[in-house]
């Protein structure tokens, strides 16, 4: 019953890959089936199941996009993280849960990281992990120890096509087929890129949180450095200034029993609200589509934007 109840979900969830569950619409009305698949998961089958998980592996990044939504460009002084510290959180991720669906390796730009390999290996050996995505812009092609490490029938490598900015897309992809690495291009009608705006406070209720939170429909989860957050809002926007209190993620960095952790990535999964959620604007009717990749030229902008970080 178990094994048959996975595998008709594994299914799904690769289709779901496939038709682009991305979509706005879509993620909103698969988030409620989301949440109680989790929650039969773990009940009945002592089971912990994440669709989506991103790590970042730096703060560095080629382009400077005005609504990205990692928001990369406004930190003042972006950094690598420590390798051995994300293999060793990997490591105590990967022993608390039982499926990860996609496994997603990001930036950043992910290939300006120079031990970017050693995390893609990682994340290969993982029997847990069913799929292994590397997100890149197209502007640059990796090292050769990095190619070698991609080439994985489980891993494809992501290329975001941001148009002539992602100059060396067709010089990658061409790469990665030479290399036999499985390569997709992302058009710009693909990306679905919105503004969940700057990080000022909302001043929300509870309740309108709770409704945000439906129509969000969040369910990839963002790990960064060793904190798993509801999603990349909450990790990087911590990272930029905004409130973070301890309730809001699993924290893997101090030491914890796995029962414990597991516990705690169920909740994390099950919970109505983030503080995080009165300084976004997705799932409610200010998250509005813009054009993708607007690259930044005016360094005031960024100034504006970071003076706003909290304000009432």
């Amino acid at each position: 019953m178990k094994v048959v109840f996975h595998n008709v979900i594994y299914f799904f969830a690769e289709k779901g890959k496939r038709i682009g569950l991305n979509r706005e619409k879509l993620k909103a009305c698969f988030f409620p089936l989301y949440r109680a698949f989790c929650s039969i998961e773990y009940k009945c089958f002592n089971h912990i199941y994440l669709y989506h998980v991103e790590i970042p592996v730096t703060q560095r990044c080629t382009l400077k996009c005005k609504d990205c939504s990692f928001m990369m460009p406004y930190f003042e002084r972006p950094k690598d993280y420590n390798v051995i510290d994300l293999l060793k959180y990997m490591d105590r991720l990967f022993e608390c849960v039982d499926t990860i669906q996609i496994f997603r390796i990001l930036g950043g730009e992910p290939f300006v990281y120079k031990d970017l390999d050693l995390i893609i290996q990682k994340a290969l050996s993982c029997t847990k992990v069913r799929t292994v995505d590397v997100v890149t812009n197209g502007t640059l092609v990796p090292a050769e120890k990095i190619l070698n490490a991609m080439s994985n029938s489980k891993l494809t490598v992501q290329i975001s096509d941001y148009g002539d900015i992602s100059y060396k897309k067709k010089e990658l992809q061409k790469v990665c087929e030479e290399k036999g690495i499985k390569c997709v291009i992302r058009s710009m009608a693909d990306k679905n890129w919105f503004t969940a705006g700057d990080l000022h406070f909302r001043g929300k209720l509870a309740k309108d949180i709770k409704e945000q939170l439906k129509k969000c429909a969040g369910i990839c989860r963002s790990f960064q450095n060793g904190k798993l957050y509801f999603c990349p809002r909450a990790s990087f926007g911590a990272l930029l200034g905004i409130p973070d209190p301890p309730k809001d993620y699993v924290d893997f960095t101090v030491e914890r029993s796995k029962d414990e952790l597991r516990k705690q990535i169920f909740e994390l999964n099950q919970r109505n609200g983030f503080l995080a959620c009165n300084y976004c604007d997705e799932g409610t009717d200010c998250y509005t589509s813009i054009p993708p990749a607007q690259q930044i030229s005016d360094f005031s902008q960024i100034e504006c934007w970071r003076g706003n970080i909290g304000k009432q």
